[in-house]
């Protein structure tokens, strides 16, 4: 079940908030069906139309780029025989032991390599001219919503997640406004963590563990709350206590149980008591019981909103990416609408979000 607008909304709240209020579950697991979302914003039939779109454009590109450079370069051919070289070695040794063996062999892995060289380098052809008109048509739709697609987003060190492993990196995105003066940016971010080892004579093998992410920064600044962090989990359990011990934040129960076992809300140390319930009133608890939240974790500092999902982003399910900026959107409003504590505006923040398709 979701929480829809218009005239269903005003009596599927009273419902579920008066089942709140007695203390009666709202069914959780209605919120499993697309990917366990926040929000109603970016739909699974949003995701679809898009994602064809997406790959129709590709596909017409990739056509035009495979009839501008129909056949592969030398270097690809030339990588193909590196890669076939350690058999012609072989062939190299058995004929020293066995000319007769050695050479048939040779002849062989000769003509093999040839066919494997070549069709190996017309797959590294193509595929890179694949990626390349997968990313043309993501910058193409970017520049029609006023956007702009880099090979790097921007990043600092704004929020915990953005802090985490001993080296970070970006990659591909798209950044601009949603709205008036609202930025944004999204797309890959990863953060790696030095691990070493030593075996039993002494010696260190140091490997690096990588943690991939697509992520969605969004300006929100957050006066009363401060910091924020809200991700799937339990609110007062020990994991949650031991959290607020060790950082700047802190657990915060709401009054509804459904609410508090299924999210971990923290919010920082000093943040006003009202301010926190005044966002968090009985129908944002229920919507979020509704929708769920999924694999996306949300982290607000610093005047910006992160939501964050584990996997890296791709460009031919650019759906994913959009349904992550989603979230954001719907979360901010969530955190800055004025008057506090009402449900967002879903159908208003469609339209920022997709535009006059929505």
């Amino acid at each position: 079940m979701r929480l829809r607008t218009a005239g269903r909304t005003g009596s599927l709240l009273v419902w579920s908030q008066a089942r709140l209020c007695r203390g009666e579950p709202v069914d959780a697991d209605r919120s499993t069906g697309y990917d366990g979302r926040m929000n109603d914003l970016f739909t699974a039939d949003d995701r679809n139309k898009i994602n064809a779109a997406m790959l129709a454009g590709s596909n017409k590109r990739f056509d035009e780029l495979l009839a501008e450079r129909p056949k592969p370069s030398f270097w690809w051919h030339l990588l193909g025989w590196v890669i076939w070289l350690p058999l012609f070695l072989i062939g190299a040794i058995v004929t020293g032991s066995s000319p007769i063996a050695g050479i048939a062999i040779l002849i062989v892995t000769l003509a093999l390599g040839v066919l494997v060289t070549r069709w190996f380098a017309r797959w590294m052809h193509r595929r890179k001219l694949r990626t390349q008109a997968r990313l043309e048509v993501v910058g193409g739709y970017a520049t029609d919503r006023g956007w702009t697609m880099v090979d790097s987003i921007p990043l600092g060190a704004t929020t915990p997640l953005l802090r985490e492993g001993d080296r970070r990196s970006t990659g591909w995105g798209v950044m601009g406004e949603l709205g008036e003066g609202t930025r944004f940016c999204a797309g890959y971010y990863l953060y790696e963590v030095r691990e070493r080892s030593t075996d039993s004579d002494g010696n260190t093998t140091e490997t690096w563990q990588k943690h991939p992410y697509t992520i969605a920064l969004i300006d929100a600044a957050l006066p009363d709350l401060k910091q924020l962090s809200i991700h799937k989990g339990k609110t007062g359990g020990i994991l949650s206590k031991l959290g607020g011990a060790v950082s700047s934040l802190r657990p915060v129960p709401l009054e509804s149980e459904e609410f508090n076992k299924a999210f971990q809300l923290m919010v920082a140390d000093d943040a006003e008591e009202l301010a926190i319930r005044s966002r968090f009133t009985p129908s944002i608890q229920v919507a979020f019981i509704e929708r769920g939240a999924g694999t996306s974790r949300a982290e607000a500092e610093n005047s910006v909103l992160m939501v964050a999902r584990t996997g890296q982003p791709r460009t031919d399910d650019f759906g994913t990416l959009m349904d992550i900026l989603g979230d954001a959107l719907w979360l901010r409003a969530v955190l800055t609408d004025t008057p506090p504590g009402r449900l967002p505006d879903v159908p208003g923040l469609r339209k920022i979000l997709i535009g006059d398709e929505a």
